[in-house]
Order: C-alpha cells, then sequence, then structure tokens
C-alpha cells in the first residue's frame, strides 16, 4: 500500500520540479555567476562520468547538464524530505498509541486493585455474618 504511495508522490514531484528546472535554466543563461556555478558543477560531473580524462564540455551543454544535475538533486531532495516527513509522523503515531495503551493498562491494573480490596472487603463481611449465624 505504502509503495504505490510513495511512486504516486515522486511521480507528482518530478512533474512539479520541471517548471522549476525550466526557471533554473532561464536564470541560469541570464546571470553569468550562477552560470559559471552550474557550468563547472557539470564539467566536474561530466569528468568523474567517464574512467578516462575527457573533453570538457561546451558551456550550452555543460549549463544544460548542470540544470539536469540540479533539476535531478532538487527532485531527490523534496523526496527524501516527504519520505523522512512521513518516517517521523509514523513514529510520532507509534508514540502516542503505545502512550495510549500504558495509560489504558495502568488505569485497568488500578480498576482490578479496586476491584480486588472491594472483593476482600466482602469476604470479610461474609465471614463475620458466618461467625455471628454460627
Amino acid at each position: 500500500m505504502v509503495l504505490p504511495i510513495v511512486k504516486l508522490v515522486t511521480l507528482l514531484i518530478r512533474q512539479f520540479s520541471r517548471p522549476v528546472v525550466h526557471r533554473l535554466t532561464v536564470s541560469a543563461s541570464r546571470h553569468p555567476k550562477f552560470r559559471s556555478v552550474i557550468v563547472l558543477i557539470a564539467q566536474k560531473y561530466h569528468s568523474m562520468d567517464f574512467s578516462t580524462p575527457a573533453e570538457p564540455l561546451s558551456t550550452d551543454e555543460a549549463m544544460n547538464l548542470g540544470t539536469k544535475l540540479l533539476g535531478e538533486a532538487l527532485v531527490y531532495g523534496v523526496s527524501a524530505s516527504f519520505l523522512l516527513y512521513e518516517y517521523n509522523r509514523s513514529l510520532k503515531n507509534e508514540r502516542t498509541k503505545k502512550e495510549r495503551r500504558k495509560y489504558e493498562i495502568g488505569k485497568l491494573q488500578k480498576e482490578i486493585q479496586e476491584h480486588g480490596l472491594i472483593i476482600e472487603g466482602l469476604k470479610r463481611q461474609m465471614l463475620e455474618l458466618q461467625v455471628k449465624n454460627l
């Protein structure tokens, strides 16, 4: 049950992140500082992707690769945040259930003690009545 929901949420995050990635691409083309950072990240990724030394990418290719990397990082970051949130929420629910059970058990144990005292009192009264009747 949980797996299809996670897949659906991941798909939704991917769909909603596409416009963000597009904006990043447009923003990178307009701002030289941002563009240089994206290009640098993409060049590093490209050089790590190949085991043998590879030619550096052109600036446009590097920018496209960099914005894709940034978009994927955004998607994975949001997905991981969502999963972490759900995990923490389920832990909190479990703690709440455990505390509720603990409280109920304590309440029932107290009632058992009270009933035990009542039974002891009734036994004493029965013995007293039996002694009087003899």
